[in-house]
Parts: structure tokens; sequence; C-alpha cells
């Protein structure tokens, strides 16, 4: 619920509608910022592989020329692969004229080197993995950290020489490693190009990793071998330690020879990570927007007509007081929907000041007829008493003073109405009981004589049928006093009053005490056919006969009002 609220807000309304406004200026500003940093990323990564090629350029020359070298001799040597002296010879010649190598020999394809540049022949037949591979149509390269000649740490460039389609065998040449190292440009030790390798086709590199900060600097095996599968590019992958570096890897020579970069990252993830820090702006620019739109809107539109329901709201819980205008610079618009909404209010406050003049009027007429009615049925009763004194007739004059006593009971009831100042519901607990108080009183009855028990819960009745019921109810207790008798166990009879709401319906009891001869023959006559007739004047249940009370036998009159309008709250009207 409250989520819906909020989304039923005009402010979130208008955020939304903003928002998807200014969406198109947003992507544009956004995917502006995107394309440069694509750019940008691609020159810097472009600067990366180059600053990495220029790191190997004199090594990579230096292989370079052993493999062109090797495949200017190798004819040469295969043609004197049978005089292993003269063939010695000559590549001894060649070690000597190029003064980079350590090593050169020609291994026969069944893993024999009798040609060496220097020392014996060596029988490589049993241990071909000494870093010479023996067929292929590729120059390959590899890292011994012992030569078997030479005792040292090289490198060998291994290249396969064939006659017509037949192997003849490999020309290895070896390179040492410190003349690899002596050529290299060597990086700057605060730079942010930490380490470069030459790293052959299968991901082994071709110089000595001894390095004490080679562990930290290289990727493990199983990543290089991944990093060469991809070729060319920039990385970011753990090193041997577990430490996120940057990498660098360029192709030399497909499928034979690669260089491998080790970065710095706080010095090039800048470079390569992603622009958030560009994206910001125009993010922080499409949040300002929309936020200085809703500010504009509150400030011309939603504080107004906070300001128009706040006086409404007023209004609509009784303050009739003026209304507190728009100031002059809110919008046209608003303004006179405002003056709409005053001259709304002073047309209600003006018809509802008329109206209530009227039911003042009225109200003031209906006690007023009500005022007379009891006078002229007071009169009525004093005149049936006059009437009463001139008869002699006992059975006359017990007549004239029942048909007095009703008259005073429905006199008392119009007084009572008077001086209620309830004009449409009508507080039936009070109005009862003072009902209940007038009838004794004029019964001429009293608390010694009859124990008077009352049960009255709040309960409200329309003005049309409270008159019918305090006529039965006043009936129905002329009759309880008129028989009432102590039962065999009490000494004093009781007569019980009792009035329930429950569920839209009223229920009125009116017990009183008797003997069970009496519960037998009694027979109400005339009061029994009123009570009928008051009860169909308002469409009520009623009973009435004998019943079993908590101290014996009862005469009990039961009426059950169930209609509309039951229990509504009354209505006051002040004179």
């Amino acid at each position: 619920m409250p989520k819906q609220i909020f989304s039923n807000r005009l402010a979130a309304r208008l955020a939304v509608i903003l928002t998807l406004a200014i969406v198109p200026l947003g992507s544009v500003a956004l995917y502006a910022e995107y394309f440069s940093y694509l750019t940008q990323k691609e020159a810097n990564e472009a600067q990366i592989i180059r600053r990495t090629v220029d790191a190997t350029t004199g090594q990579r020359a230096l292989l370079t020329s052993a493999a062109q070298a090797g495949a200017s001799i190798a004819p040469t040597v295969v043609s004197l692969v049978d005089d292993p002296v003269a063939c010695s010879d000559l590549l001894e010649n060649f070690i000597n004229d190029a003064n980079f190598y350590a090593f050169a020999g020609f291994v026969e394809a069944n893993g024999t080197m009798r040609c060496v540049s220097e020392g014996e022949g060596i029988d490589f037949s049993e241990d071909l993995g000494f870093g010479i591979r023996l067929g292929g149509t590729q120059t390959t390269y590899a890292f011994q950290s012992q030569g078997r000649v030479t005792g040292m740490p090289v490198v060998l460039v291994n290249r396969p020489v064939y006659r017509g389609a037949e192997f003849v065998g490999t020309l290895t040449i070896s390179i040492a490693d410190n003349t690899l190292n002596m050529i290299a440009t060597q990086p700057d030790a605060s730079g942010d190009l930490k380490l470069v390798y030459l790293v052959n086709g299968e991901g082994k590199t071709l110089t000595s990793s001894d390095n004490p900060e080679a562990s930290e600097l290289l990727p493990s095996a199983s990543e290089l071998q991944a990093l060469i599968a991809e070729r060319e590019g920039v990385f970011t992958r753990a090193s041997m330690t577990g430490v996120e570096r940057v990498f660098s890897v360029v192709t030399l020579m497909p499928g034979q020879l690669y260089a491998l970069g080790s970065w710095e990252p706080s010095k090039v993830s800048v470079l390569l990570s992603p622009p958030f820090g560009r994206l910001a702006l125009p993010i922080a620019m499409w949040i300002a927007s929309i936020g200085v739109l809703m500010l504009s809107v509150h400030y011309l539109v939603v504080r107004h007509l906070k300001h128009i329901n706040v006086q409404l709201r007023r209004f609509a819980l009784g303050n009739r007081d003026d209304f507190e205008r728009l100031p002059d610079d809110a919008p046209t618009e608003l303004r006179e929907i405002d003056s709409t909404f005053s001259k709304m209010a002073r047309l209600i406050r003006r018809d509802e000041d008329e109206l209530e003049q009227a039911l003042k009027e009225k109200t003031v007429l209906l006690k007023e007829v009500h005022h007379r009615v009891k006078n002229n049925l007071q009169l009525i009763a004093s005149i049936l008493n006059l009437q009463m004194r001139r008869l002699s007739d006992p059975e006359a004059r017990t007549i004239l003073k029942g048909v007095q006593a009703r008259v005073r009971a429905l006199a008392s009831i119009h007084r009572a109405l008077y001086e209620d100042t309830r004009v449409s519901n009508i507080d039936a607990t009070a109005f009862l009981q003072s009902i209940l108080r007038d009838t004794i009183t004029l019964s001429g009855a009293n608390r010694r004589e009859v124990d008077i028990v009352t049960e009255f819960d709040p309960v409200s009745l329309p003005a049309e049928k409270i008159i019918p019921m305090a006529m039965l109810f006043a009936e129905a207790l002329t009759n309880a006093l008129k028989y009432a008798s102590p039962t065999p166990d009490t000494t004093t009879p009781t007569i019980a009053a009792s009035i329930h709401a429950d569920s839209g319906a009223v229920e009125m009891i009116v017990r009183n005490d008797m003997s069970a001869e009496q519960a037998a023959e009694r027979d109400t006559g005339l009061g029994r056919e009123l009570m009928t007739a008051f009860a169909l004047q308002i469409g009520a249940e009623l009973e009435s006969g004998p019943a079993e009370g908590p101290d014996g036998p009862v005469w009990e009159i039961r009426l059950r009002i169930a209609d509309r309008g039951l229990n509504a709250p009354p209505t006051e009207q002040s004179e």
C-alpha cells in the first residue's frame, strides 16, 4: 500500500516522466563518453603493445638472424654431413665469424649429432627432449638452463632441414642467455613496465627466470599457455603468487615466438579500467537536471496544490473560516482554482447557515407542539379527575382512573420529548427511565411497596418509533404495578425492566412477580389490546404471558424491534 501511494504522487509521476524525457540526451552523453573510452582504451593498448615490442627488438633481431643464418648454411651442412670433420670445421668457422652465437650443431634424423662447432659428437636418440625437436616445418625456439656442450644457460634456435620432401635433420644454433640479456632493453625499475620475456609457441620462456621477482611478475604455466592461445592483447591475470597483474602478449612469429610484458597494475589500470569517473559526470548532470525540474515543479505547482489541499481538508473537517488565498506569484490557473474553491466554500457556508436557521425554527415549533399537547393532555387528566369526584359507581370510577392514567402517561411522554434536545434519533434509555419514574409516581406506588430493577443498554431510536414504544412501555409498567404480588419466597414483589441492543435489534422486557394462580388467571383486557396495537404500529414482535423467573413465576411482556436506523448516533439540536 505505501508503494502504491507513493507511485500515485504527482511528484513521483513527474519524476518518471522527466526521467523518460531526458533518457535520449542522457543516453547520447553516456554513449559518447563510452565511445571515447573505447577509443582511448584501444590507443592505450596499442601503446602498451608497442612498448612491449620495442623492449624485445634486439633479442628478436638476434633470434631472427640466427634462424636466417641457419637457413643459409643448412644446404652446405647437409652436403657435408657424411664428412663430420669438414662439417664441424664449417660450423666452427660459422660460430667464430658470427661472434654472437655460442654453439652450432646438426642433429641427424636418427638423433645423432656428429657435426658440431666444438667438442665431440653427441647422441640424442635417447634424449630428444633436451630442447631439440626432430621433424616439423617451422623453426622452433627453446631455453636450456645448462647446454649439453656449453654448460651454460642458452637459447636454442632449431631449424629443420629437408632434402626435397625427405627430413634430413635439425640444425641447432645456441645463443648464450647472457648475450640475449645484454642486448635486451632493460625496463626502468621504477616504471610501469617491470619485465619482458620472449616466449616460444609452447608457452615457455626463452630467457632465464631466475629473477627473484619473476614469481611475482609472471603468470603460472597454465595462465601463460592461455595467454599465448589468445595470441595478442592486454590482459589482467594472476601471477604465480596470486597477485593480479597486467600482462601484454605480442605475436612476433605466429606459432613460434611471442613477447610477454608484465606491467605494474597501479600505473596502467587507469588506462584499461572502465571509465566510471568519466561516466559519473553525465550521470550527475542527468540527476541534477531532474532535480532542477522537480524543484521547479514543486515551487510552481506542487506547493500551491498542497496549500489548496490543506484548506479543503480544514473545510471538510468543519473549519468554516475564510480560505487563506494563494500568493500573487502563483500561476494563474492555480489561482483560478483557488478562487473557485473559495466561492464554493462561501456558498456552502451560506446554505448551511440557512439550513441551520430553518432547523432551529422547526425544532422550536416542534417543541412548542409537544408542550401544547402536554398541556392539553394534563387539562384532560384534570377534567377526568373532576368527573371521577362526581361519580359514585366504583366501576365507573375505576374505568375513568385507568383512562386518566393513560392520558397522564401520554402527557409525560410529550413532556419528555419537549425537554429532550434531540430531534431525530432519541436516547431511548434516558427517555424510558423518565417514563418509568413518572409512571411509578402517577400510580402511587413507592419503593417500599415494590422493588424496581432496571437494566438499560445505551439505545437510540428514531422519533417515529419512540412514542409508540414509550406508550407500550408505560402500559406494561402500569399493568405490572397493578398485578405485581410477592411470591411464596419473597415479601415484596419485584418489577424488572430491561432494554438490550443486539445486531440492529432492540429488545424490551418488563416482568413482575406474581403467584402461580394469578399467572394462570391473569387477563390484561384493554391493556393487552393497546400494547398489541402499539407493537403493530412500529412493526415489532410482542409476546406476553407467564414465565419462570429467578424467584418464582412471573408475568413477562417482551417487545422486539428489528429495523434499520436503530442505534444510530443521536442528533442534537441546540435551541
